[in-house]
């Protein structure tokens, strides 16, 4: 089964977000019906009762609708792949010395990330200075609204509406089903890089979008070199979790940068999926101390040259966090 092909995935990407507006219209008329007792005579009246309200600010129709999108996406891709759908998607067990490793990960993942996004969005004002009309697309910005509502919801509530309802979804869309099937069609490298594309153009935004090139590239390679789906979806809802924690306390902003972390940061990543393994076979990992190291394939622990590479990765990548944290660069 080689699955979707660049047309199709195309069409399940736009399907996505038209699940998202189908989810949340269904939760709008839900509610209307339930306030009213039955349909309005007019579409005024819905408008006001939003208006009334502040459904347009509230967290519920974003939660709900990443929720429901599960409900809705999940038959489809179940009904696309047929019996052997476990076996496509690679719904197999993580291992735990694998996702030990990963998880080491998530932090210099999330400040590249936060970075990346930051110099987007000084483009983008930039932009939005030289041509007004790109302005209103702001209004679509996920990450600002995510932060609002971090700070006002009920953690719990976030956790499973904005944490791991789309860390399920997005996985079992894009590196699911759209990822294994451009794979298969135009090799690993050019499969992860277009599936990696729309994924960032699923999140809208601009400079959103931008700064999730690099979490869908890594989330793609974990999930072919560990052959897990579920590894996938764990290290995207960690990636979640993170961000949601740092703007419900308001230290987004306050995550350390500068351009030694960054480096660091993005060299601990790359040594992490090197360490993964590649053409989707894990190497075997082993444990020296705090540390997690992995063999190169059919050897049992990683040459000492490898070691060496791993252990200096940790070290400084460390190193340049603390002494940014406490330098307030």
């Amino acid at each position: 089964m080689k699955g979707p092909g660049l047309i199709e995935s195309l069409g399940w990407t736009a399907s996505y977000l038209i699940a998202q507006i189908l989810a949340l219209a269904a939760f709008v008329a839900v509610f209307v019906f339930v306030v009213f007792g039955s349909w309005p005579a007019n579409t005024q009246e819905i408008v006001d009762l939003c208006l009334e309200i502040d459904l347009d600010r509230s967290f519920v129709p974003l939660g709900v609708t990443n929720l429901l999108c599960l409900f809705v996406l999940a038959p489809l891709v179940r009904l696309r792949l047929g019996r052997g759908a476990r076996e496509y998607l690679m719904v197999r067990r993580p291992e735990a010395t694998p996702l030990i490793l990963v998880v080491g990960s998530i932090l210099p993942l999330a400040i590249v990330s936060e970075q990346l996004y930051r110099w987007s969005m000084e483009l983008w004002k930039v932009l939005s200075e030289r041509f007004p009309a790109v302005g209103p697309f702001a209004n679509g910005n996920a990450v600002e609204l995510m932060v609002q509502f971090a700070r006002a919801e009920s953690f719990p509530i976030l956790i499973v509406a904005v944490a791991l309802g789309p860390a399920i979804g997005e996985e079992l869309i894009f590196r699911g089903l759209i990822g294994n099937g451009l794979v298969s069609r135009w090799g690993r490298a050019t499969g992860m890089v277009i599936t990696s594309l729309l994924f960032a153009a699923a999140h809208g935004f601009p400079p959103h979008a931008l700064a999730t090139i690099p979490i869908g590239l890594y989330l793609h390679h974990v999930y072919l070199a560990t052959g897990s789906y579920w590894m996938a979806v764990i290290v995207h809802f960690l990636n979640n979790l993170l961000v949601i924690t740092l703007a419900r306390y308001g230290a987004v902003e306050a995550l350390p940068a500068s351009p030694a972390l960054l480096c660091c940061s993005a060299g601990y990543v790359l040594m992490t999926a090197l360490l993964l393994g590649r053409e989707g076979h894990p190497a075997p990992v082993t444990v020296a101390g705090p540390m997690l190291l992995t063999g190169s394939a059919g050897a049992a622990t990683l040459h000492l040259r490898t070691r060496l590479i791993a252990v200096a990765a940790v070290l400084t990548f460390t190193s340049a966090f603390v002494w940014t944290a406490m330098a307030g660069v």
